[in-house]
């Protein structure tokens, strides 16, 4: 329902306008009728119209003023102006309030209902639209966690970040063009337990509001106990003292969460780095982390960097994965295993043997390849992939994390290969159902491959590659096969023949015909 308020200094003015509106518009009603500028603004305050049709020319406060005060007010309103003075000045101010139409007196009746209507479809389409809005942004709200944990396994598993920035800077309104990451380990990486796992959980929306209140940030999910989370920040003239700001942050973050629980807290800091690069400052967070012995908070660039082999940087590590999950992906057993090799001894370089440094990679790499196997649609019966984590933590020496990891890579490589091999069979099978029951229609190949949801290009090798021949070609023997069947029960004209079969030229058809079958469609028997 929508509501009218009429203002008008004549009273056969405003019946008159009434008895029109009620007698067309049965979504309207007339909640008010004022006689002046005074009685308008006072009636609207209450009111709330959606509609006031307004006279210009009333004692004391005059047309024009009133709607400029009630404007403050409702900014949404629609107002009409009806008026016996066609005069410029009055016309100009009406266009400067927004006023929607200036009706002239006497009022016509059908000019009248013209005009409400338009504003009637003006009104609910705004309404419409901020409908959407509200709706949109209740479901921005609703989705911004999981878009943050998506922020998050972005840089966990994707080499090229960068392509991911812009869109996340967009939905999360980051405006600072650099940040750093932290991770926040709860209780003992090596003494996990069911209540620790229980405590953590209950502990993780605490945690998220105690940051989010502290700084702008994304908070990433509860991997096993531990959640990464990302702080954007403006890079400062000198490292020190952007360093110190970082750890009072975390300090306070920290103190904080100890008030919440009596687990034991570790969090590693990585240094400022452009959102573009943050990925960087995660891994430098993660490996701070596992340097931690008697601190609770430590920031990478404290750590005494003469610890670390330099010749083996982050950057080749995340280099050496991609390449793992690529050859893993590809089936490309004879560079998939040596690499694994190579990729082992260098960690084992790197750290020095340390098994808290190397699990830490592995266990990264691990959920790269449970990432891959998501999207390879391996199941969890084929992959078994919601176990790797806790696996990983059992094992005790590095020979059984090198040995379990290499198995457990080749095995999903074999997998995918499997599978991929299942699923373009499917895909033709589909495909072919598909043109059975479509040949007489006038289809192409864009047609097919939209039905089995892959690209022209691909659709078309890989039909080729099953059947033997290519997209036309089938369609084309599938027509005539079935021109022959009609043929031969000879209820049909060639003519007829040619429209059922989804031709549009009898001629093209007795050629085509001819050449494949070698005699013409009149001539078989």
């Amino acid at each position: 329902m929508f509501k009218v308020m009429i203002v008008d200094d004549e009273w056969l003015v405003q019946e008159g306008i009434k008895v029109t509106i009620e007698s067309n518009f049965p979504e309207l009603e007339v909640v008010g009728m004022a006689s002046s500028g005074r009685e308008a603004i006072e009636m609207s305050a209450l009111l709330y119209p959606d509609i006031i049709l307004m006279d210009i020319k009333m004692p004391g406060i005059n047309g024009i003023e009133a709607i400029e005060n009630i404007k403050k007010r409702l900014q949404d309103t629609k107002f009409v102006i009806i008026s016996a003075y066609e005069q410029f000045g009055y016309a100009k101010q009406a266009v400067e309030l927004g006023v929607s139409h200036y009706i002239l007196k006497p009022i016509h009746q059908d000019k009248l209902i013209e005009v409400i209507n338009g504003l009637l479809r003006e009104i609910k389409q705004e309404r419409a639209q901020r409908q959407k809005l509200i709706e949109n942004r209740e479901k921005l709200e609703k989705a911004l966690p999981v878009l943050e944990k998506g922020f998050v396994y972005s840089m966990l598993m994707n080499s090229d970040f960068k392509t991911e920035v812009g869109k996340y800077q967009d939905l999360f309104e980051i405006s600072k063009d650099h940040g750093f990451v932290f991770v926040i380990e709860l209780g003992d990486s090596n003494q996990e337990t069911l209540l620790t796992e229980i405590q953590s959980n209950s502990l993780y929306p605490k945690i998220q509001n105690t940051v989010k209140y502290k700084c702008k940030s994304v908070v990433g999910p509860l991997i096993i106990n531990r959640i990464t989370l990302v702080v954007f920040d403006q890079i400062q003239s000198y490292e020190y003292e952007q360093r110190v700001n970082a750890m009072d942050l975390v300090t306070s973050i920290l103190e904080q969460i100890e008030t919440m629980t009596d687990l034991p807290i570790k969090i590693g800091v990585g240094s400022l780095c452009p959102i573009e690069k943050i990925k960087t400052s995660l891994d430098e967070a993660n490996y701070t982390l596992s340097r931690i012995k008697n601190e609770k908070v430590l920031h990478y660039n404290d750590i005494f960097e003469v610890e670390m082999d330099q010749s083996y940087t982050y950057t080749d590590i995340k280099d050496d994965e991609q390449a793992i999950i690529g050859f893993m992906e590809n089936g490309n057993k004879e560079k998939l295993i040596p690499h694994l090799n190579f990729f082992f001894n260098k960690l084992k370089e790197k750290f020095n043997g340390d098994l808290v440094g190397i699990r830490h990679i592995m266990t990264e790499l691990m959920v790269m390849v449970m990432s891959s196997s998501y999207r390879n649609a391996l199941t969890e019966s084929e992959a078994g992939y919601s176990t790797y984590l806790s696996e990983m933590k059992r094992f005790e020496t590095l020979i059984q994390i090198e040995n379990w990891c290499t198995r457990k890579i080749d095995r999903i490589s074999e997998l995918i290969q499997e599978k991929k091999t299942s699923h373009v069979s499917n895909v033709i099978l589909k495909a072919k159902k598909y043109i059975d029951d479509h040949f007489s229609e006038d289809i192409g190949l864009n047609d097919v491959s939209k039905e089995v949801a892959i690209s022209p290009q691909y659709f078309s090798s890989i039909f080729k590659e099953e059947m033997g021949m290519n997209f036309v070609e089938y369609l084309r023997t599938k027509r005539i096969e079935v021109a022959k069947d009609l043929l031969k029960q000879k209820q049909l004209s060639v003519k007829e023949i040619c429209y059922e079969i989804g031709y549009n030229d009898p001629n093209y058809f007795s050629r085509l015909f001819k050449k494949i079958v070698g005699v013409s469609p009149t001539e078989y028997k």
